[in-house]
């Protein structure tokens, strides 16, 4: 697919969403650079880490999430950005299968013996891929939280500004890229904090979001925490431009290079509301035929967002129950 340099102005990181944890580099085997930050427990921790894979466009800051609960669990999280978002290198022509090697090359970096993955909605299919890929005696077990999957298993219940991007992305990954400027990145990059909420308020109105996602997102704009997590870590992934964003809708859209028929899944959690709209639960329904060894919890009356915010104790004490 044809790409082309992002045309917006690099900007410094806002002051309105000061970074709680420090953003530390790692220069890749192949010269690029990958950006994480450690949250959780930092000392004494109590289980195995954790390495956290971030929605779409999102950064490392989501992870703010889980900051709390894996510090009263005594579990250490790494996020990354990855590549073309936040502080991560663009890399030409990258697959969901190169991934794994980034993270392989991260733990190793981190004396990090034996570790989980976590991924949230855009996040989800790399936590496949990790589970596809990564040797057993690394890789203890995977969650897959409000996750995107192959969208051959069908997209019926799906908002339609979300299938709009996968085609657009499918035809041309530089429109995807203007379209994700126009709709989200210019205003991420240029409006402070309070403008966004505007925004975010005015959104609402006119998504067809569930009730629970409509309840969360008031709870996300009275909470410094969570409203970081959310628009502080998009406004980092598309600091830079919008270039990242528009090859992972791409990626996350086309062939992934593995069947999920294939993939070893009695180590995965599948944790999915019923009244998503951003990724209907027809797709974990269907993911879930393919993986039967895999444990389902399908969330009733629960949403996108709605899972992670009400239930993220549940998922990370089961994500460690498991390892």
């Amino acid at each position: 697919m044809e790409s082309e340099p992002a045309t917006a102005s690099p900007q410094s990181p806002t002051p309105d969403f000061p970074a709680q944890h420090p953003v530390e580099t790692l220069t890749l085997k192949d010269g690029r650079t990958l950006a994480y930050a450690k949250y959780g427990a930092t000392a004494n921790p109590k289980t195995y880490p954790i390495l956290y894979f971030n929605g779409t466009p999102g950064s490392h800051l989501e992870c703010q999430l889980l900051d709390r609960p894996a510090q009263a669990l005594g579990i250490p999280l790494i996020a990354t950005d990855r590549p073309g978002f936040g502080a991560s290198s663009f890399q030409e022509n990258r697959t969901l299968l190169n991934w794994p090697q980034d993270v392989l090359e991260l733990a190793n970096h981190l004396d990090i013996e034996k570790f989980s993955v976590l991924g949230l909605s855009g996040g989800g299919p790399y936590v496949l891929a990790c589970l596809h890929e990564l040797p057993r005696e690394r890789l203890l077990s995977a969650t897959v939280a409000s996750g995107m999957y192959p969208r051959a298993l069908g997209t019926t219940g799906m908002m339609w500004q979300t299938r709009a991007l996968f085609t657009v992305a499918g035809m041309s990954t530089w429109l995807a890229e203007k379209m994700i400027d126009k709709s989200m990145g210019s205003a991420l990059r240029n409006l402070g904090k309070e403008k966004l909420k505007e925004s975010m308020k005015a959104q609402a109105k006119v998504l067809p979001q569930p009730q629970a996602d409509k309840d969360c997102m008031e709870q996300v704009l009275k909470d410094d925490v969570l409203f970081g997590a959310y628009i502080g870590s998009s406004k980092e992934a598309l600091r830079l431009g919008s270039r990242g964003a528009a090859w992972e809708f791409y990626l996350l859209g086309s062939e992934w290079g593995f069947r999920l028929e294939d993939l070893e899944a009695s180590r995965l959690t599948i944790w999915h509301g019923d009244v998503d709209v951003n990724v209907p639960v027809g797709m974990p329904d269907k993911a879930f035929e393919l993986l039967p060894e895999a444990e389902y919890r399908r969330m009733k009356g629960e949403g996108h967002m709605s899972l992670i915010v009400k239930h993220r104790d549940s998922i990370l004490s089961y994500l460690i129950a498991k390892s």
